[in-house]
């Protein structure tokens, strides 16, 4: 026990000598996602009332990301859905790598979907499954319809 409490000023002293490590900064800037976004498969307008429209929420600690459509859509798999959530795997300046919470398909190399967001140019981004080849993009185009 008196070996433990010698120990604490060392602990401190180290501590105040190099500060807390500070977590490296998230290298995606969210900003880019900002406004109404909506999804193009063809050639109609994706901004089009008709169609829906959503918007990117990440969390403070960018961990997570909430995609709120503006009405129930229909997910596939989940069924309808007001929103989406999934756990940020990885970041660049200009991806974002997800997993969607409850993904229960598999990709090639028999694990769990992972997608990757890329902006391609600004308002505009791109889908890709993480075991696809590098510059291979499902048909999907994401178009921001507005930035508020």
């Amino acid at each position: 026990m008196k070996k433990s409490l010698q120990l604490i000023p060392l602990a401190l002293a180290f501590t105040s000598a190099f500060g807390a490590i500070e977590p490296a900064p998230f290298p995606f800037d969210v900003n880019q996602l900002s406004g109404v976004w909506a999804d193009s498969v063809d050639i109609d307008s994706a901004c089009a009332m008709k169609n829906w429209h959503f918007r990117y929420e990440f969390s403070i600690d960018r961990k997570r990301l909430a995609i709120k459509f503006d009405r129930e859509i229909d997910s596939g798999a989940a069924g309808k859905v007001s929103h989406m959530d999934a756990t940020i795997l990885s970041a660049t300046a200009r991806t974002i790598t997800l997993r969607y919470d409850g993904e229960q398909r598999m990709n090639s190399l028999g694990k769990h979907f992972e997608w990757q967001l890329a902006i391609v140019a600004p308002g505009v981004y791109r889908w890709r499954a993480t075991d696809w080849r590098v510059g291979e993009v499902n048909a999907v185009v994401g178009i921001q319809c507005s930035e508020n």
